[in-house]
């Protein structure tokens, strides 16, 4: 369960630096804000948005899900900015990129650990 859960904080500091490109001493410390804030949206708030856009889901074949996913982890990202002040533009084909690097490089990470 730890393990998992820095498996989530360097997918997050690969997409703070690579994608966003976030620098100095707050990453780390944004990262794992976020990887708490993320884990706390995906348990409330995920499943009743999955159970409401049903519909949607079933006629794009469970595309519109990544569509969702990528808005619930701009959702984490926009809380991230209010508890730690911090002041980035980002935009949504930088929020899909980056919860694509995110599943990707969290994916890999936990076939390596498993």
């Amino acid at each position: 369960m730890l393990t998992r859960f820095f498996i989530h904080v360097a997918a997050l500091l690969v997409v703070f630096y690579f994608i966003w490109h976030v620098q100095g001493g707050a990453i780390l410390g944004a990262a794992v804000v976020m990887a708490i804030i993320l884990a706390l949206i995906n348990a409330i708030i995920r499943p009743v948005l999955l159970i409401l856009t049903l519909p949607v889901t079933i006629l794009t074949l469970g595309l519109f899900v990544v569509i969702l996913n990528a808005l619930l982890f701009g959702l984490s990202f926009a809380v991230l900015q209010g508890v730690m002040h911090l002041h980035l533009a980002v935009s949504f084909v930088q929020i899909l990129i980056g919860y694509i690097v995110y599943v990707i490089v969290s994916t890999v990470l936990s076939h390596i650990f498993k």
